[in-house]
């Protein structure tokens, strides 16, 4: 569609520590990271850079899921002037944790800065061959008056039709 093919960058490196876009800002952003994928390869870059006041990262979750470093990495990309984000994800970004974990603290940091815009959840089994739960967060960096120290929450589990011809469960 008229894009620079340069412009697409493979999943051979780490955007945790071999950033290939660095530096740069964007308007919108969406994107289908791994689910629960371990950050360990990553783990001293990531806890060397949580040092960094001007880094990416408020906190860390446990090493087993990257979700919200991904999260807190696209957040450092968003546009100062205004900036819109979607991101999928499964429940563990929503749930894990206890109340002193880098989860907890990076959840709480979004919703004191009024970040989080909006959480959807999906119905069941919408990837295929696989019956995880799923959500899509919109995270904006200037929302309008009327969304502003609010999250909605919206339902779409029941939001679904099946195929004509089905793909497993779908």
């Amino acid at each position: 569609s008229g894009e620079d093919p340069e412009n697409i960058k493979g999943p051979d490196k780490s955007s945790l520590s071999e950033d290939q876009f660095e530096g740069q800002k964007f308007d919108y952003m969406i994107v289908n990271p791994p689910f629960g994928v371990s950050w360990s390869s990553d783990e001293e870059f990531v806890k060397n850079e949580l040092e960094n006041p001007d880094g990416r990262f408020i906190d860390i979750p446990r090493v087993s899921d990257g979700s919200l470093l991904f999260l807190q990495h696209l957040i450092k990309k968003m546009e100062p002037s205004g900036s819109r984000l979607g991101i999928i994800f499964n429940q563990s970004p929503l749930y894990s944790g206890d109340v002193n974990s880098g989860e907890n603290k990076i959840r709480k940091w979004l919703i004191e800065n009024d970040l989080l815009e909006t959480v959807i959840e999906l119905p069941d089994e919408i990837f295929f061959n696989t019956p995880i739960q799923t959500f899509i967060w919109i995270v904006a960096n200037k929302k309008n008056e009327k969304r502003r120290n609010k999250v909605q929450l919206i339902d779409g589990t029941n939001k679904f039709s099946l195929l004509r011809k089905k793909l497993g469960n779908k």
